[in-house]
């Protein structure tokens, strides 16, 4: 059988084949389709028509495949009316009306139901902002379904909601992995707008005949949703095991036994959640390479990461600058950057190589305390970091977090969701067993291992 997956990111849609070939897992180089993010009437929208038009290029392209999955980033949905036509449009997570949400709810009991940190760009939180300024939507909309729901809906015209997808919501209780009730109501939101949750690897249904026709071939759709629950699935996870999973922006996180839903979680920006196929996980968003891409921004057109990670790294600014607390979103950069460094009463930056010297050592640092945290809190010591996403083949990046944690750092897949999704379908149609998953993706994409003697 040959699979399909399909990652829809905020760059556009990525997507990657995989089978058995004489024994073997096989996974082919991922394509890529450009998406451009819109901004419309003083809203940010994903352009819907134009990802399901890259979604059926994809498919077509790739075929003929067998089994397809697609997932994508947290929290964004698209509210349908009685005529399952999108009200409002596809607002994205990076829109600011959250910002301006007047009715908080008490955050510390939502985490308590859900064991979601709730972030502002979460569901709930967009469907409050869509409450207060266009209350009407609310009211017409009779269905919301997650993006990669919907756009599974375009491909088989059934409708699924995936339980990780729901998860990223703060709408999903906890410990019964159901709408959580009591928050729907208090909130004030309709709770026939939430269809039943359905398990990741079901099955949603075969492409359409439309689609079919477009495509020149029949597949079968699974469900599955969230593309940081597929990446946990692309690490060799064990209890010595912490994944971090790299790009613009970061996630750390590990399998755990039960859920922790503590006040201290809470005030540790820990989110709980569910791996396709039942282990519990514990996860939080960090800061990524995002400032190194602000960077090269701002250097002469063509100079690529590879020569910002070779000259970051013969220039060794000596000093770090703690990450989650710079305001990169207004400003130049390196304005930004060395107005920390002069509170600090430390030397300014000469160029922009000298400041990703300086992001890169503060990235590790910043890292190395969010894994002290992580076992301090679960009381428990990590002897491997697994690296994921774009910082697996950034080598400056992982030596500097192998020196600064003292633990080895196996860098894995650059396309940690992609992977997680195309072994994740094989696991459910039984070519792969969970015994032989991490040896074979471990044959099939390479691993490397920096280790720093002490």
């Amino acid at each position: 059988m040959r699979y399909l997956a399909l990652d829809i990111g905020a760059g556009g849609v990525k997507y990657a084949l995989a089978e058995k070939v004489s024994g073997s897992l096989r996974i082919e180089k991922a394509q890529q389709f450009r998406i451009n993010i819109e901004r419309m009437n003083g809203h940010l929208f994903w352009p819907i028509d134009a990802i399901f038009s890259s979604l059926v290029g994809a498919i077509r392209e790739a075929g003929p495949v067998d089994v397809i999955s697609l997932d994508s980033f947290a929290s964004d949905f698209v509210l349908l009316d009685e005529k399952d036509e999108i009200i409002g449009g596809a607002v994205s997570y990076l829109d600011e009306r959250t910002d301006r949400i007047v009715g908080q709810p008490d955050r510390a009991w939502i985490f308590s139901r859900t064991g979601c940190h709730g972030r502002t760009t979460s569901t709930l939180y967009q469907l409050l902002a869509i409450k207060e300024e266009e209350g009407e939507i609310l009211d017409r909309a009779v269905c919301l379904m997650f993006l990669p729901d919907y756009l599974n809906y375009l491909l088989t015209g059934v409708k699924k909601t995936s339980l990780s997808m729901a998860l990223t919501s703060s709408l999903i209780n906890i410990e019964s992995l159901d709408w959580d009730d009591e928050i729907i109501a208090s909130l004030g939101f309709k709770r026939s707008l939430f269809l039943p949750v359905s398990k990741d690897g079901e099955s949603v249904g075969m492409l359409k005949d439309d689609v079919e026709k477009e495509v020149g071939f029949s597949a079968e759709v699974l469900l599955s949703g969230h593309d940081t629950s597929l990446a946990y699935i692309a690490a060799a996870m064990d209890s010595e095991t912490i994944m971090l999973s790299v790009g613009g922006f970061a996630r750390m996180g590990t399998a755990v036994d039960d859920f922790l839903l503590s006040e201290e979680a809470r005030e540790n920006g820990y989110t709980n959640a569910v791996i396709p196929g039942g282990r519990k996980s514990l996860t939080k968003y960090l800061m990524g390479t995002y400032l190194i891409q602000l960077l090269k921004g701002r250097m002469k057109e063509g100079t690529s990461y590879d020569e910002i990670m070779r000259r970051a790294r013969g220039v060794r600014y000596p000093y770090t600058i703690d990450v989650a607390k710079l305001d990169f979103k207004n400003g130049d950069i390196l304005d930004g950057l060395n107005k920390m460094l002069e509170e600090k009463g430390l030397p300014s930056l000469a160029d922009e190589f000298e400041a990703a010297s300086l992001v890169y050592s503060s990235l590790a640092s910043y890292y190395k305390r969010e894994v002290d945290v992580f076992e301090n809190t679960l009381s428990r010591r990590f002897s491997r970091i697994f690296l994921l996403g774009g910082g697996a083949k950034d080598s400056y990046l992982a030596m500097l977090i192998a020196m600064k944690t003292g633990k080895e750092v196996i860098a894995g897949t650059v396309n940690a969701a992609l992977v997680g999704n195309l072994v994740f379908q094989m696991l459910q149609k039984g070519e792969i067993s969970p015994e032989e998953k991490d040896e074979e993706i471990r044959k099939a994409v390479g691993r490397t291992i920096y280790r720093i003697a002490r």
